[in-house]
């Protein structure tokens, strides 16, 4: 891999990672064509969208840990718990299922990075925006809301299934507002990125802080931070399932092995 591909790699991940088209279905479809893939690579990239969201969603971040560190003098106390704290505590329920089904299955997720299924992962993605246009708010984050979202996060973990579009979806379709499912998810986003990431280091620490590999980060970090602002507000007004129109047509380019 080139810097010119490093950057162009970065630059999808970036994109792909927060629009709900599925990076791990653009990633698998662009280095087969640069005949170029890289497992250090792909965590350093990951980075630099985990970075994007920590800086957009910093205000929620931060409160959100502040309510876990504060959960814990309050159970002692015996206080209820504040919105904050429980709001902490359903980012870590919905986490278990991807952190599960990704230990336990680790060896075969990974023989699943193939073109075909990632095609048809981008099919059953499409399936999944379009029926957000059915969805019903009514409802709040609860603990039941938390592990239906986050097994749905754990789809993602198939190439071709956005891990931003299921989340999102699932939350709307459980009947969350807009708003809860969209930051619900981007915070879901981070113990996820953020323990792959680190897998990743540790079993190629040698690799990791290459020259491509940090202009990858570099890339995704950019474009991330213009793919959350752009999809924003496409999910405040409702427009979630235009992107089922694009992943239905990756899909079937795809599968016809025309790209």
């Amino acid at each position: 891999m080139n810097l010119e591909e490093a950057l162009l790699l970065g630059a999808l991940q970036g994109l792909t990672e927060w629009l709900p088209i599925s990076s791990s279905a653009h990633l698998i479809v662009l280095q087969d064509l640069l005949s170029s893939r890289s497992l250090p690579f792909n965590a350093m990239v990951h980075g630099g969208t985990l970075l994007s969201v920590l800086l957009v969603f910093r205000a929620e971040v931060t409160r959100t840990l502040r309510g876990f560190l504060r959960s814990f003098s309050d159970m002692r106390a015996g206080r209820s718990l504040s919105e904050e704290s429980r709001l902490a505590w359903y980012v870590l329920l919905g986490t278990l299922p991807a952190a599960s089904v990704g230990f336990l299955l680790a060896d075969q997720i990974e023989a699943s990075f193939t073109k075909p299924v990632a095609a048809l992962g981008l099919l059953l993605n499409s399936l999944l925006l379009y029926s957000t246009r059915w969805a019903k708010r009514g409802g709040s984050l609860d603990a039941r809301r938390a592990l239906l979202i986050g097994a749905a996060q754990s789809a993602s973990l198939i190439p071709g299934i956005s891990r931003s579009g299921s989340a999102i979806a699932a939350g709307l379709i459980s009947g969350l507002s807009r708003e809860e499912a969209l930051s619900y998810s981007f915070l879901l986003s981070v113990p996820i990125i953020a323990g792959a990431l680190m897998l990743e280091a540790l079993r190629y620490p040698s690799e990791v802080l290459s020259l491509e590999n940090i202009a990858g980060f570099l890339s995704s970090f950019s474009v991330g931070l213009l793919a959350i602002r752009s999809l924003i507000p496409l999910v405040r007004r409702g427009k979630l399932h235009w992107f089922s129109y694009y992943c239905l047509s990756i899909s079937v380019l795809a599968l016809l092995n025309l790209i």
